[in-house]
């Protein structure tokens, strides 16, 4: 089936640690994937005036305003003037998809779907159950250890080098409870923002990161012609 070209915005939970369904489906797509993370680390390396502000505020530890975030989005839509694109990572809020819509507007390039991987509570437990199992070697961190490939006990040590086994904070399973449970707070403002404009698809995500891409592949196409 020929590739459509479409403009989405993609709201993914923190599920995947690596390789995502937004990488394969941008790779379907055969569209550019804008990941606010990969945009705001280019001005922080080019020292931009949005960079330095930026720079600035997270030296403290607080939070990038949404003025700054939708500032560097609009730099980057303006200047790249994408026809079609995945973005990835934005909006996080209401305010800043408010922002995205009349941007978008006056571009003249309106999103076409609003995707939501949405996670089954069956399929949270067992992400949570296998990424709080997982261990690092402290030797070199690219030693990973995976439940699902890999039988520890607590005396294991590293296969490659020997090294100690350890467990990051970030993996302890009350880090992962949080991060899925603020993420669904976080976007619940924003699903029924995109819902009211009839632009929401949501696909559950099951499988693997290319599995889950061809769902959605299917899900925005069928949205497409029905709109």
């Amino acid at each position: 089936m020929a590739t459509v070209s479409m403009r989405i915005a993609i709201l993914q939970p923190p599920a995947w640690l690596w390789e995502t369904p937004s990488d394969s489906l941008a790779r379907a797509l055969a569209v550019p994937r804008i990941k606010f993370s990969d945009l705001i680390r280019a001005h922080l390396r080019q020292r931009t005036d949005l960079g330095i502000r930026s720079a600035e505020i997270m030296n403290t530890g607080r939070p990038l305003p949404d003025e700054i975030i939708n500032a560097i989005v609009r730099e980057h839509l303006c200047q790249a003037a994408p026809t079609a694109f995945l973005l990835d990572r934005h909006p996080l809020n209401a305010a800043q998809a408010l922002a995205l819509d009349e941007l978008l507007h006056e571009l003249d390039t309106p999103l076409d779907s609003v995707l939501r991987l949405h996670l089954p509570e069956q399929e949270v437990e067992g992400r949570v159950r296998h990424q709080s199992a997982r261990r690092l070697c402290r030797n070199d961190s690219a030693h990973v250890y995976e439940p699902a490939v890999d039988t520890l006990d607590a005396d294991s040590a590293c296969n490659v080098c020997g090294g100690e086994l350890y467990q990051r904070e970030d993996d302890k399973e009350k880090r992962i409870r949080s991060r899925f449970s603020s993420y669904e707070a976080m976007v619940e403002p924003i699903i029924r923002h995109y819902a009211r404009q009839g632009l929401l698809v949501t696909v559950d995500a099951v499988g693997t990161p290319d599995e889950i891409a061809s769902l959605a592949l299917t899900a925005l196409r069928q949205h497409q012609v029905s709109t």
